[in-house]
């Protein structure tokens, strides 16, 4: 059972129950405890099982480049970590009988199920696309929010855009720490296409972007001024992480598989 818990990653659940619970305080919308409840289940259930699928799929990867992981390690069967999945992805669907809105809960989680699936299956060895479906995986807590009742949208438009633009930056700066370990995998990145220092400049703008791109929101009244002030914490954040990164990649890494929930969602 550890083994199993280990290859749900309990710290992605909780990182993605926190950023739904934001996207409900954010849109200030109508909700009611059995909604909170399904939503939150479902959502710890689909990322354990897209977890779960990820290693699975890169088992041979991992017996090479991550042997100490439940499945190469052999502390648990393939059959035994696809039983678990399967009943991850039930759970899911099942949240949806104590739903307010069971059609939206199943129609929602069956298409994120599906992304997962082929995410894990073939999307992430595509270049760029893959990034761009980790980023938008990140962001499906708070589009959750968009289906209560009397939600106001702005600011979650607000926290999908830069939720998305942040972390799609991540995920280049993710490949650049693994070209070695992708490379001797067989995954083609963004930074084995165009090279390390192009796909380094790129990411820095994209995070340049999202910090300059922080007052168009209050210039076109979806926030409040106030908002101008998660300026402060993120310049020098962003500095910091900028050489946190150029040093981080001066070292050698192993391949550490993407899946779509990481530890560092947040910078």
């Amino acid at each position: 059972m550890r083994s199993l818990f280990q290859m749900a990653r309990l710290g992605n659940i909780l990182i993605a129950e926190i950023t739904l619970a934001a996207g409900i305080f954010l849109s200030q919308g109508i909700f009611t405890l059995r909604g909170i409840a399904a939503n939150a289940i479902a959502f710890a259930c689909a990322i354990a099982f897209g977890n779960i699928l990820n290693d699975i799929f890169d088992l041979e990867i991992d017996k090479i480049n991550r042997p100490s992981r439940p499945l190469p390690a052999g502390k648990i069967s393939v059959r035994s970590a696809k039983i678990f999945a399967d009943i991850c992805a039930a759970i899911t669907l099942a949240a949806g009988f104590i739903s307010p809105s069971p059609t939206s809960h199943l129609l929602f989680f069956f298409a994120l199920l599906i992304l997962l699936f082929f995410y894990d299956k073939n999307i992430k060895r595509i270049p760029l696309i893959k990034n761009v479906c980790v980023a938008i995986l990140c962001t499906t807590p708070l589009m959750r929010s968009l289906f209560l009742p009397q939600a106001n949208f702005h600011p979650i438009y607000t926290a999908i855009g830069f939720a998305f633009l942040f972390t799609f930056a991540r995920e280049i700066f993710k490949d650049l720490e693994d070209t070695q370990g992708d490379l001797n995998a067989g995954i083609i990145t963004i930074p084995l296409v165009v090279g390390e220092n192009k796909a380094s400049l790129f990411a820095n703008l994209l995070l340049l972007f999202s910090l300059f791109s922080i007052p168009i929101p209050v210039a076109i009244g979806w926030m409040p001024r106030s908002f101008l002030w998660t300026l402060i914490p993120l310049i020098p954040s962003f500095f910091s992480l900028v050489v946190f990164r150029k040093k981080n990649n001066t070292e050698p890494h192993k391949n550490g598989q993407n899946h779509p929930w990481s530890s560092d969602y947040f910078f």
